[in-house]
């Protein structure tokens, strides 16, 4: 995706001169000074998939990643036995965090009953396993990545790190093209991209919105910013993680300091399931995502309304409507054989109903979307949590080597 254009965040896209070896030499030479640790959430299922297993062959390889923190989400004992077998070749670089340990499961609570803390999910996942290593202390940038990516290889990983770790830019976010026979990124494609567009034509100038619009892959599960700042975000428990996050740190850094990198030429992983009017699969991601927004403006100080949403619903409906069309014609001169006007534009209504579930939730929950405290508060609200996580996940795994 070569170019050069730039709006409001920094973007990076691949050249053909792209000097792979280059960048390694660079991250390995920063190592001691700002060692790197990845954080790859997943459930047993996708941890023990192939594309799980190329994911630690080729992290196993990488000796300018400190560490690497699975954390292993609703999965059983003999689950995390299993999973202590399949991320071995890590060898002492690999750290198995398994959530449902007995004690870790007392910390989460005992946090939850001060400060909630959502419900189960990736978000939570994540912010589990970002507590393990701030406690821990011994990483200074922070890469995350999902569990189920198909297309990962090294340079994936190097192209991410590369400004965080060379540039010094605090936080970046990966984007890259997702198709094979057909063109994939339904949410991205179908709800996110004329979605905000909606509620940029019915806002006045809103500059939040207009940083939101500007990421290329919004969605993306791949970003890296430095520890100091991972401790500082709400992170959402849901879905809405993905946008959660480039919106919280929106509010606490300028934008010239965030940057997107292009970190792959095509991206595949699993493909998730449509769901149903805004309770599951990816109509479940459309409608907490959309909440995420309604949350954010309204802590802007805009009013939304019954008015709005109607209004909101036809504009964005129009708008992903006209965009099918644009789609069908790439497909037609990239010669993608499998797309379905008719399925494009089914899913565009079920995303479009899934509105009233999230403006619904918006309403009623205190703060219109479920967000987990940042550890900086945690840590001033219950005085030594972080070293109370560290060791429940310590003696969890301390436990499973005596059994094994």
């Amino acid at each position: 995706m070569p170019d050069f254009h730039q709006n409001i965040v920094p973007t990076f896209t691949r050249l053909e001169t792209e000097d792979l070896s280059r960048l390694e030499k660079t991250v390995q030479h920063s190592f001691r000074r700002t060692p790197v640790g990845v954080i790859v959430p997943a459930l047993f299922q996708d941890l023990s998939s192939p594309a799980m297993l190329h994911i630690i062959d080729e992290l196993s390889s990488m000796a300018f990643v400190k560490r690497v923190y699975v954390s292993l989400d609703r999965a059983s004992a003999e689950e995390f036995q299993q999973a202590r077998g399949i991320v071995k070749p890590l060898k002492d670089a690999g750290v198995l965090l398994w959530n449902d340990a007995p004690g870790v499961q007392r910390v989460v609570q005992k946090i939850d009953a001060v400060l909630p803390v959502g419900p189960r999910g990736k978000g939570q996942a994540i912010w589990t396993a970002l507590g393990y290593a701030l406690g821990k202390a011994e990483i200074s940038v922070i890469a995350f990545h999902d569990a189920d990516i198909l297309t990962y290889d090294r340079g994936f990983l190097l192209r991410l790190l590369y400004p965080v770790v060379h540039l010094r830019y605090q936080f970046a976010k990966g984007f890259y093209a997702r198709y094979s026979d057909r063109l994939h990124g339904r949410v991205t494609r179908l709800f996110y991209y004329p979605f905000v567009k909606a509620l940029r034509d019915m806002l006045p100038k809103n500059d939040f919105l207009d940083y939101m619009a500007d990421f290329r892959y919004p969605l993306s599960g791949e970003f890296a910013p430095f520890a100091s700042i991972a401790n500082e975000p709400l992170f959402p428990s849901d879905w809405g993680i993905e946008v959660g996050i480039p919106a919280e740190l929106y509010r606490i850094m300028r934008p010239h300091r965030i940057c997107q990198v292009e970190i792959t030429s095509r991206y595949d992983h699993k493909h998730q399931e449509l769901g149903d009017s805004g309770t599951s699969g990816l109509s479940k991601m459309a409608s907490d995502i959309a909440r995420t927004f309604f949350s954010r403006l309204s802590a802007g100080g805009c009013v939304l309304n019954q008015d709005f949403l109607r209004t909101l619903k036809h504009t964005y409906l129009a708008n992903a409507r006209a965009y099918v069309h644009t789609y069908e014609a790439f497909a037609d001169m990239n010669n993608l054989q499998q797309f379905d006007q008719h399925q494009e534009l089914a899913i565009i209504e079920l995303f479009a109903g899934g509105l009233d579930k999230a403006f619904v939730e918006y309403s009623d929950l205190l703060f219109g979307s479920p967000l987990i405290s940042d550890w900086r508060r945690i840590e001033v609200a219950l005085e030594g949590t972080l070293s109370e996580l560290v060791a429940a996940f310590d003696a969890a795994a301390a436990a499973g080597v005596a059994q094994v």
